[in-house]
């Protein structure tokens, strides 16, 4: 079972060489690169000294910023070839509906990997050359860990909505609406804000800021990880999961 799984996979993984998918992440990590080295040129010496807990401020802001709508082109590009072709019906002649969506989500989520570890190795080499203090492990482990969750929630969701949406731009739509909604949702009381999926890049920040108006200085602080909501989070995530995995096996075609 798991030998002909894997060949499933390999199968989706060689059809998605002429989408050009991976032109998705690396166009926003190139983003992501410049926005990094316009920072780094405008900071000052003592900004240096803080340079990693400024960056592991901003960064979750960022993504709620990208990652919506990098994941829903992402999403489609990697599912549009079945719905766009209609071939869905002849494909689940030959494999299971489940390991379809299966392989499709961990294909998907291959780009994701891609660029948050792209993401973080910059991070590391810039903050390198440029002698940024600051650093703590936990705060990269943990930034990375709760992006990932977020990514892979989300990730499911916009590929249930390529998959049962004959027109991708609903999807897409979904995904840059998600990260308009994401980014207000920071100004949102609490309970509200915890209501916005596509915010929660930011609720499990480790990094908070306080700027002193007098004396215009900033300053950053350690905010202990919210374990019990990432907890939470990640049941919810699961549930979403084998949620979207049914409506889409149940689907007819």
């Amino acid at each position: 079972m798991t030998l002909h799984f894997f060949r499933q996979f390999y199968a989706e993984s060689k059809k998605l060489r002429h989408t050009k998918a991976l032109v998705v992440p690396l166009s926003f990590l190139g983003f992501w690169l410049l926005w990094m080295l316009w920072q780094i040129s405008s900071m000052k010496p003592e900004d240096i000294i803080v340079g990693y807990p400024m960056f592991f401020y901003h960064l979750p802001v960022m993504n709620v910023i990208l990652l919506p709508p990098m994941i829903s082109v992402i999403a489609s590009r990697v599912c549009d070839m079945e719905v766009k072709g209609d071939t869905r019906k002849l494909l689940y002649t030959l494999q299971k509906q489940g390991t379809f969506f299966d392989c499709k989500y961990l294909n998907c989520f291959r780009y994701l990997l891609l660029f948050f570890f792209g993401q973080n190795a910059l991070l590391m080499i810039l903050g390198s050359i440029n002698r940024f203090g600051g650093f703590r492990f936990q705060d990269l482990f943990l930034y990375l860990l709760a992006s990932l969750t977020v990514g892979s929630v989300i990730l499911v969701i916009q590929q249930t909505l390529s998959l049962m949406s004959e027109n991708q731009l609903l999807p897409l739509g979904i995904g840059l609406a998600g990260s308009f909604l994401g980014l207000f949702s920071m100004f949102f009381p609490v309970s509200v804000a915890r209501l916005v999926l596509w915010g929660y890049f930011a609720v499990f920040s480790t990094v908070g800021m306080n700027w002193d108006k007098d004396t215009k200085i900033i300053d950053f602080y350690q905010i202990p990880f919210p374990t019990t909501t990432f907890i939470l989070f990640l049941a919810f995530g699961i549930c979403i999961f084998l949620i979207c995995r049914t409506i889409v096996t149940k689907k007819e075609v």
